[in-house]
């Protein structure tokens, strides 16, 4: 009589901080991670929605502002004091609206909204890192995945404080891995296309609007589900050699300039 074999999960037995775990992205991952056999810390700076997806994933919960250096060293004492070590940290935490509603050409662009996004995105993204690294550094390894944004790779018009943040988020990733990976801790950015989340319906489910979009990609929308799952590989041990890359998961956005065929349209030469 056969028995069946169950395989460990890919993240088993891994402390996995998720910053911006309340929605989206975040809580894709955090879902996932738990699935995968990993204990899940589901930071946020809305406690009741960290609450909620900590719920869902058996996880713990935690309020961070990741703008402020206190909160974040008190959430990364805290998961460390709890836990003796964070194995893996999946910085998610954004604010959708911030960026869709205040983000502008740089023309127009006001002061107060390029200091809110840089605060919120690079500022957050040092402070997260700072205090976890050293962590990691401590416990003599680690893994860092970060999110940036493919509009970060190409121009896109209309979000010069989105692009400047995220961007500088693709150069300290490349210089963050340099002076950390020698001494175990591996960091690695995803860059998204757009990704269908709640924060995006209000473009989504306008069809011309959803068109447009679809339009820009070789592929369906991608969902949060999609963009964890390439997290949760670099998170795990697999990913063990991999460091300092800059992973496009954007559906082909940044690969091609238009889905027409040129060479259709205007006659290809005879041979």
């Amino acid at each position: 009589m056969s028995r069946e074999v169950t395989m460990p999960g890919l993240l088993a037995d891994k402390i996995i901080l998720i910053t911006g775990g309340g929605s989206g992205i975040g809580a894709a991952g955090a879902r996932l991670a738990a699935r995968d056999g990993a204990r899940v810390i589901v930071a946020d700076l809305m406690p009741e929605a960290a609450e909620r997806v900590a719920r869902e994933c058996n996880g713990e919960a935690a309020t961070v502002d990741v703008r402020e250096t206190a909160s974040v060293q008190a959430l990364i004492d805290g998961v460390a004091t709890r836990h003796g070590r964070i194995d893996g940290l999946f910085h998610t935490a954004m604010s959708v609206p911030l960026v869709n509603k205040n983000d502008r050409r740089v023309t127009e662009l006001t002061e107060t909204t390029w200091e809110a996004i840089l605060s919120l995105v690079l500022t957050g993204t040092f402070l997260v890192c700072k205090y976890a690294g050293r962590q990691m550094l401590k416990q003599g390894g680690g893994s860092i995945v970060l999110t940036a944004t493919a509009d970060a790779l190409i121009g896109q018009a209309g979000l010069d404080a989105y692009t400047a943040a995220k961007g500088g988020v693709v150069s300290m990733t490349r210089s963050m891995a340099a002076g950390l990976s020698p001494e175990g801790v591996r960091i690695n950015t995803i860059c998204p296309g757009f990704v269908d989340t709640p924060h995006q319906r209000e473009f989504l489910d306008v069809p011309a609007l959803r068109a447009r979009i679809e339009a820009m990609q070789l592929t369906p929308i991608m969902t949060a589900e999609d963009i964890a799952e390439m997290a949760l590989f670099f998170l795990s041990d697999r990913a063990r050699y991999l460091t300092g890359g800059i992973h496009a998961c954007d559906g082909g956005y940044s690969a091609f300039k238009g889905r027409l065929d040129v060479m259709e349209v205007f006659g290809r030469a005879e041979e």
